[in-house]
This record gives C-alpha cells, structure tokens and sequence, in this order.
C-alpha cells in the first residue's frame, strides 16, 4: 500500500490552490478588460434643446432638438441629436431654409455635419431634397450624399431620383448622379 506523507498532502494542497488561482486569474483578466474598455459618457444633457447662432447681430441659424447629449469631453469630440434635430437657415435676404432628420451629429474638430434617417431639406423657394443621410462640410459650404434622393423643384415642376448628389448651400451648385426623373425642358427656338 501507498504511504500518504504529508508532504504529498501539502504538494497536493500547493497544487491545487495554484489551480484555483489560475482559473480565478483568467476571469479577473476578462474583467480588467471590461474595466479597460472606454465607456462613453457625455458630460452633459440638454432637454428641449434651442441653439441661436448669430453673425453681427444676425440671426443665422436655430438649431432645436428633444435632446442634445455632448460628447465634447471625448478624443474625438461630438454633439449627438438622438431623438431628432430641425435647423432654420437664414441666408443674407432672411430667407429661410430647413432641415430635419430623425438623427443628427456635429463633429466640431472637422466641422462636419451628418444627418440620419428621414432627412428632409426644404429651401424657401420650395425645392425639397429627401434622403436617408446627409453630409455638410460646414468649412467648405458643400452639402452631400452618396444614398438615394428624392429632389423636387416645385418651381420648374421637376421630380428628380438618384443616388448620390452634392451641392452648395445656396443650391446655385448642383451635382446629382445616377439620377432618374421628371425634367421640364424649355424650348427657347422661335417656331416659323
């Protein structure tokens, strides 16, 4: 018979708690990685949100949201419209231009603007351009989306579809792309 000793005992006890240990380290790593992941905070939470910019004086633009989380306190800083965000253009004529979009993000470091799901921008001369996601370059003045659009021109009567377009802010600069549509075409020749 096998002598138990207890220097066997104390191997086996040694043994097994560098097991449990081990095992118990492996779950403390996953856990140490959870801590390590960076969860996102914004530093503050604006309800009923209403944002007045103003150029000498002017009223340029007004901003209003349900709700406003920013983000600015991150690496790559931001301001998120969660639940929806409607901004009022005005241009130098007081002219009114606006867009709302179920979804809408600034990214102040860039100057861009991207806006989501059910994104309608309406122009005071009633062209209308609908979309599933636009993009501003607020540093270039230049509008964007490489998603389908609808444009309508109520002035000349034109429905045009597309995916992809990209413009300047006053519409005078307009690149639409696989487009389809309605287009009225004036006929400026003389008949005899």
């Amino acid at each position: 018979m096998r002598r138990i000793t207890l220097e066997k005992i104390i191997r086996s006890i040694a043994l097994l708690l560098c097991m449990a240990m081990l095992f118990s380290c492996n779950n403390d790593m996953r856990n140490l990685q959870q801590l390590s992941i960076q969860k996102k905070f914004p530093q503050g939470e604006a309800f009923d949100f209403k944002l007045v910019y103003t150029d000498s004086t002017k009223v340029v633009a007004v901003v209003t949201s349900k709700l406003n989380k920013d983000f600015t306190n991150q690496r790559m800083p931001y301001s998120e419209f969660p639940e929806g965000v409607k901004v009022e253009f005005y241009d130098q004529a007081r002219h009114k231009n606006i867009v709302e979009a179920n979804y809408g993000i600034i990214y102040p470091s860039s100057d861009m603007v991207e806006l989501r799901d059910n994104v309608v921008l309406t122009t005071y001369d009633g062209k209308k351009l609908k979309t599933s996601q636009l993009f501003w370059d607020q540093k270039e003045d230049w509008i964007f989306t490489d998603r389908e659009f609808s444009f309508t021109d109520e002035t000349k009567g034109t429905v045009t579809n597309g995916i992809g377009m990209d413009f300047d802010k006053k519409f005078s600069t307009v690149k639409a792309h696989k487009t389809t549509g309605i287009l009225a075409i004036e006929d400026n020749e003389e008949e005899e």
